[in-house]
């Protein structure tokens, strides 16, 4: 009878432990890549950088509306006095500015996006390098990019939170190889852990509005 214990009780010590293990073998950790790349000390010069040209196409933007403006009010002032004809030339003159200024507009919004991705692309490149350095070195199963709206995380425990790390290591990898050349992971036995769906580069900070739409 006493025979019979023993294997049964290593059975059961078995089955709870190895959920146990399995956990202990699992890794899953979250970062938020975009804040990483935005707040590493290259990401932040520039985001500088960035938010100059913003306020330069702005301050063009502001101005070609506020000259719009202007004739929008000429020509209601002047609706009882002003000839039908310098109605019409002052029309014209609103109906080319609103033209010009929607040009303005969408030409800026595109080099924004250029200046954008010159700027930050860079950065988020180093920054996904040095990520998969950082997994393979910590052995990390699944790394999740909860900056990416589609990652669907609805809870991160903050002890699992790598973001601060991964914003250290850009820095020093930054410093190390002195901005010139982004560092490589080794080479895994095994395919390399997925990180979820591939970190892109950040979006332009967000605390700065986009140049002003034309008013109709």
């Amino acid at each position: 009878m006493n025979r019979l214990k023993t294997p049964v009780v290593a059975i059961v010590a078995l089955l709870i432990s190895a959920p146990m293990m399995r956990a202990q073998l699992s890794k899953v950790v979250v970062v938020d890549f975009e804040r990483a790349v935005v707040e590493s000390e290259e990401g932040k010069k520039a985001s500088d950088k960035f938010n100059g040209i913003l306020q330069a196409k702005q301050g063009e933007v502001e101005k070609k509306q506020k000259e719009l403006d202007e004739q929008q009010k000429k020509l209601q002032n002047g609706a009882r006095t002003l000839s039908d004809q310098a109605k019409a030339d002052i029309q014209r003159d609103i109906d080319r500015r609103t033209t010009e200024l929607q040009r303005l507009n969408e030409d800026a919004q595109r080099e924004l996006q250029a200046s954008r991705d010159e700027l930050l692309k860079p950065i988020a490149e180093r920054a996904s390098a040095v990520l998969g350095v950082m997994a393979e070195q910590e052995n990390y199963t699944l790394v999740i990019d909860i900056s990416n709206p589609e990652s669907n995380v609805v809870w991160k425990n903050p002890k699992n939170d790598i973001t601060e790390e991964l914003i250290k290591r850009i820095n020093a990898s930054s410093a190390a190889t002195g901005k010139t050349e982004a560092p490589k992971a080794p080479a895994p036995a095994t395919p390399p852990a997925s990180t979820g769906t591939r970190p892109t580069p950040p979006a332009a900070p967000k605390t700065t509005p986009p140049p002003a739409a034309p008013k109709p």
